[in-house]
């Protein structure tokens, strides 16, 4: 797990009204930004994108004037061009706050541009309080208002923060208005100013059609990190970890490595300790037929240097055969003492760094080593490929992995992190998948969730919100990326889905509960497409044909249209919202002959449509 600040705190964005007939937003507050603050700095950037910014005039709508950008290409980056407005007043750690812009535009292909707004430090380390990708309206010409409340993480002076208006989100030009952020302090909750916008803006009918025969990747399923002997700890398994191994379906697991406590010195292993807590938990979900990844985090200082948890620390090459010997030590261990296989090995996320860092090349070389080592000592274990810190980063660092024929033969499965899934831009994501489909490798994504800074939060894991966004990052990954796993961060005490002792469920393990109806073990997934942009979806039919569905609503209420589903059917929806999660909806629904369904979607909710 990076130890950074990097993605999204919570809040939806909520698109309102179109320009004319503005919603009602709640009464009070203050601003934090210089009146017309969206004209006084220059869009930044503008060369890396082909790029042109210009200030133009607006008739019938509640402003004068836009800002205009045009965009000639995207960027692996969506802050490649970007517009940083500093605030012009100071904030306060849990002040409540609303974000509000008017967007209109089109990308080259004519479809609604997008954008990403963020409230953030204006320096490292970019502390950020809200995160989130908006859409122009699906009508050409017309204004979209956008409402984003969110909590502010920390205190902030006068141009300390920022916000940051990201736009290299592809071919387009785009046209901001009305820029404003209003600060509530602590007068107004995040939940009631929430559920205030989200009540003023419904979702309305959102058609969503199924394509069944576009098969896509068969789901391992979904699984998580067994990482907490890296951290130190001596059991096992703690009791978060015990119910979820109870109560879920654990597809697949991650489990760490804890080299620094197994190799504390040159030639010497320490069968003790969180070493041995790693070990034995290898060999119970080894009996529990769990498919393993081994990662590594720390390494001892004799080996790797610097200080403890330092990031960036950079291997020497007249180390790497002690590194491999002390890996190959635990790998030989776990399967002559406790009968355990490990068939993929990693380093967490070595293009970042947080311990280990590798150059690509550096990363094949230790490959190449490491292999011809295992090899000898008949360890089947091969490397995951990459396993790089968000998505973002993946297609160069594996590309340039997957180009060295040389080390080929020790290479499996391609792995990454969906800690960017809210940021990133779709094109991103999707290649991703076009890795897997060119190098003919599944796809795995091995740290799932949607905010890598979540642990500095107050306690954010028993709200809805981590839930929400958790199932957000879950559909947009799988559909984009063709990942067959998804290793949610931590199916131990660490991102929790559960209280310390195991007794209260959190919303986001009823969550997970729920989505392996549609992301489980076998299925197949297909197409689906949502015409409304801020809706997430994900498709999977069953070996029996039959297909279950998964539409994750950031915004108001609406209802789902539902389109190329078996005809004459019947239909279980399953709804988790911030009341209560995993309801089973009363009655029974068929699908018309046709293979419609009509499905109600609550305000920022989680809905499964289950179809046999």
């Amino acid at each position: 797990m990076p130890v950074r600040v990097y993605l999204p705190l919570l809040a939806a964005f909520l698109p309102v009204a179109a320009a004319g007939g503005q919603s009602a937003l709640p009464s009070g507050g203050w601003p934090l930004l210089a009146p017309d603050a969206l004209f006084a700095q220059p869009v930044g950037g503008l060369e890396r994108t082909g790029s042109a910014a210009s200030t133009v005039d607006v008739a019938g709508a509640p402003f004068r004037k836009a800002l205009r950008v045009t965009l000639a290409r995207g960027a692996s980056e969506s802050n490649a061009t970007q517009l940083c407005v500093p605030i012009a007043a100071p904030a306060r750690r849990g002040d409540v706050a609303i974000l509000t812009l008017y967007l209109r535009g089109r990308t080259e292909a004519g479809k609604p541009a997008k954008v990403e707004a963020l409230f953030e430090r204006s320096r490292s380390p970019w502390t950020k309080s809200l995160t989130r990708g908006a859409s122009a309206a699906r009508q050409a010409g017309r204004w979209r208002r956008i409402v984003a409340p969110f909590q502010v993480a920390e205190d902030i002076d006068a141009g300390d923060a920022m916000v940051s208006i990201r736009l290299a989100l592809g071919a387009q030009t785009v046209e901001l208005a009305d820029l404003q952020v209003t600060n509530y302090g602590k007068t107004r909750t995040l939940e009631e100013v929430t559920a205030m916008a989200m009540a003023a803006n419904p979702l309305g009918d959102a058609p969503i059609r199924v394509l069944r025969s576009d098969r896509r990747q068969v789901m391992v399923g979904l699984g998580g990190n067994f990482c907490q002997p890296r951290y130190g700890r001596v059991d096992a398994m703690d009791a978060v970890g015990e119910r979820n191994l109870q109560a879920l379906q654990v597809a697949h697991a991650r489990v760490g490595l804890p080299l620094n406590h197994w190799a504390p010195e040159r030639g010497r292993e320490a069968h003790s300790g969180p070493a041995l807590a790693a070990l034995e938990q290898l060999q119970r979900l080894s009996k529990l037929k769990v498919p393993i990844v081994v990662s590594i985090w720390e390494g001892p200082q004799w080996l790797l240097g610097g200080s403890r948890e330092q990031s960036g620390r950079v291997l020497p090459r007249e180390k790497y055969t002690d590194c491999i010997e002390a890996i190959a030590s635990f790998l030989v261990a776990a399967r002559d003492r406790f009968g355990v296989t490990v068939d993929y090995l990693s380093f967490n996320e070595p293009d970042y760094g947080v311990n280990f860092k590798f150059a690509p090349a550096e990363m094949a070389e230790f490959i190449r080593l490491a292999g011809k080592l295992f090899s000898a000592l008949e360890l089947k274990t091969r490397f995951v490929v990459a396993d790089t810190a968000n998505g973002a980063a993946f297609p160069a660092y594996a590309g340039a992995l997957l180009a060295d024929k040389g080390i080929a033969p020790y290479l499996g499965p391609l792995a990454f992190h969906c800690w960017d899934a809210l940021s990133a831009p779709d094109e991103t994501y999707a290649a991703i998948g076009e890795v897997g489909r060119r190098s003919g490798k599944p796809v795995w994504c091995l740290e799932a969730g949607h905010d890598s800074a979540l642990w500095e939060k107050p306690n954010p894991w028993i709200s809805w919100d981590n839930g929400l966004l958790t199932a957000l990052a879950y559909a947009k990954t799988v559909a984009l990326t063709r990942a067959a796993v998804m290793d949610y961060w931590t199916y131990q005490d660490n991102y929790p889905l559960a209280s310390s002792d195991g007794k209260q469920a959190y919303p986001v393990f009823h969550v997970i509960r729920q989505m392996q109806d549609v992301l489980g073990a076998g299925r197949t997934i297909v197409g689906a497409d949502a015409e409304a942009d801020d809706l997430r979806v994900a498709a999977s039919v069953g070996k029996g044909g039959d297909v279950a569905l998964l539409v994750v609503n950031p915004i108001g209420p609406g209802r789902a249209l539902l389109t190329g589903l078996p005809a004459g059917a019947s239909a279980r929806v399953t709804v988790s919202d911030s009341h209560l999660q995993r309801s089973l909806q009363p009655g029974v629904l068929r699908t018309s002959a046709q293979g419609a369904l009509v499905v109600a979607l609550p305000g920022r909710s989680v809905v499964t449509v289950e179809v046999k």
